[in-house]
């Protein structure tokens, strides 16, 4: 695990819950502001620095001719005592209502007292049409990754990742019938939301079935990832969500039974995925986030290169 992991636990309580903390806290900054009392500046006067300017009904244009943007805005680094350069906000939306007015004209973003980011592309006769902003706080991706092992009860080397493996195995490695195993996942993701694999049961010792479920949740009762009978080989696709509170996944066999499960996609919101872990040696994606990679495959794209150079 490497120190990216550190407090994972604190760490994914704060950032699942972001957006309506930052809301919270701007709205608090606004008020604060409001009370120092706005420049009263007649239409046609200059914006003052430094000031809340208040233009009343009467909106602001910018407008430009020339190809640069309209509007400039900058702000400073500030280096903290953690070493990480913070980027200082250079735009600010002010928290206000439930939703964007339907009388909005198309082009109009706004947020809402509930921390979503909203926007108006089009109208509906007079009537606006607001979208949703998604960003990492409200929706998340799937990520294809090369494909790999997390766990193979028949070999010792493969069941490293299990967490509790001491009383629910059996002296070959496999699964005791009536039993959870917890999957260690945080060496490939971090804070991930889900993954897709494959999941291959073997040498059952009875007819019976194996469950794949988050960490952390309670076992459900009305489902199977996968059914089998005395002494089949069987593999099955699946989906499952990973724990709230850990990069991890539980496995329940009803029946005694060896387990492999192979993974092939992350699922990923405000987290990422580890390629430094999953790509060969050389593939030059040591500590790239999954944006940090997309954005340089389009880069290469344009220049005809391969996405690692």
């Amino acid at each position: 695990m490497n120190e990216d992991h550190t407090g994972a636990v604190d760490r994914r309580r704060l950032l699942r819950r972001a957006s309506t903390v930052a809301a919270g806290l701007a709205g608090g900054a606004a008020v604060g502001a409001a009370t120092a009392g706005p420049a009263q500046a007649a239409v046609g006067e200059p914006v003052l620095q430094g000031r809340v300017n208040d233009a009343g009904a009467n909106g602001t244009t910018l407008r430009g001719t020339a190809a640069q943007a309209t509007l400039h805005l900058e702000n400073t680094v500030r280096m903290g005592a953690d070493g990480i350069d913070y980027g200082q906000p250079t735009l600010r939306l002010h928290p206000n209502g439930y939703t964007l007015d339907d009388r909005a004209l198309p082009g109009s973003i706004g947020m809402t007292n509930g921390g979503e980011i909203q926007m108006v592309p089009h109208l509906f006769g007079q009537t606006a049409i607001v979208h949703r902003l998604h960003h990492s706080g409200n929706s998340n991706q799937i990520v294809p990754i090369p494909p790999f092992r997390a766990v193979d009860t028949r070999f010792a080397s493969s069941r490293t990742t299990i967490l509790n493996a001491s009383g629910n195995l059996d002296s070959s490695g496999r699964l005791l019938g009536g039993r959870s195993i917890d999957i260690d996942l945080p060496q490939w993701v971090y804070l991930g939301d889900a993954l897709f694999g494959n999941l291959t049961v073997t040498g059952p010792t009875a007819s019976g079935f194996v469950q794949v479920y988050p960490y952390g949740a309670t076992r459900p009762t009305n489902f199977s990832t996968i059914n089998f009978t005395t002494g089949q080989t069987l593999s099955n696709g699946f989906m499952t969500g990973i724990g709230y509170e850990e990069d991890r996944i539980s496995v329940y066999a009803l029946k005694t039974t060896h387990v492999i499960i192979d993974v092939v996609a992350f699922v990923i919101g405000v987290g990422r995925v580890n390629f430094a872990e999953l790509m060969p040696a050389g593939a030059g994606l040591t500590g790239e986030s999954y944006a940090e990679r997309m954005a340089k495959r389009a880069v290469a794209a344009q220049h005809g290169r391969a996405a690692w150079e």
